[in-house]
């Protein structure tokens, strides 16, 4: 991760590049900061955001496999000690399909903008949208409360939001939900088999 961050931090530095130019291009802010203090590894989606904005789309392809080498020994090193690591559920890519969708029907407004409107982070409105973390029911609520504010001159659209944000808290993230915990169990189960922590498949 540190190595990560040293690399993006000297290709800031070589393309001049700036947390807010980022942004610009969609990127979360909090997640740019992250990123170069080595605190969080950035997605696919943000990392490609910074390239570009920085100017240098034709090293994308570079970016994205250093990225990959750096979540691949990321997880080496989780399973060495033995911790647990849940991949994705087709039910939480289900959810997340259904929340991208969602904000796109909203006019895909800044996380800066629906975090504010659901009184919520950038950063946890990212997390969701980037399927990183399940939101408790009531905080999938605020967030589509917030998302259903913001489409007010629309009324028809306003309606549509709440409707659809309905299904998906009641339907999809009932079943993420309970498809994540079912494989939490699983993975534990596995990890205190096996002393040297859990196979890559």
């Amino acid at each position: 991760m540190t190595k990560f961050a040293v690399a993006l931090r000297e290709f800031q530095a070589r393309t001049g590049g700036s947390v807010s130019l980022a942004e610009r291009y969609g990127a979360s802010r909090t997640a740019v900061y992250e990123a170069l203090a080595g605190k969080r590894l950035p997605s696919n989606d943000t990392l490609e955001r910074i390239v570009i904005a920085w100017g240098a789309e034709d090293e994308l392809t570079r970016w994205r496999m250093q990225r990959q080498q750096t979540e691949g020994d990321l997880a080496a090193e989780t399973r060495l000690r033995g911790e647990v690591q849940v991949k994705k559920t087709p039910e939480e890519a289900r959810f997340q399909d259904a929340l991208t969708n969602l904000w796109e029907d909203g006019g895909r407004p800044s996380r800066n903008a629906w975090g504010e409107a659901a009184g919520l982070s950038p950063r946890t409105v990212g997390a969701y949208l980037e399927g990183n973390t399940l939101p408790m029911p009531g905080k999938l609520t605020r967030l589509i409360e917030g998302l259903a504010s913001l489409c007010t001159a629309d009324a028809d659209l306003e309606v549509w939001i709440e409707q659809q944000g309905a299904t998906i808290r009641e339907e999809h993230l009932h079943q993420a939900r309970l498809a994540r915990k079912v494989a939490r169990d699983e993975a534990r189960k596995l990890a205190r088999a096996l002393p040297g922590g859990q196979p890559r498949s």
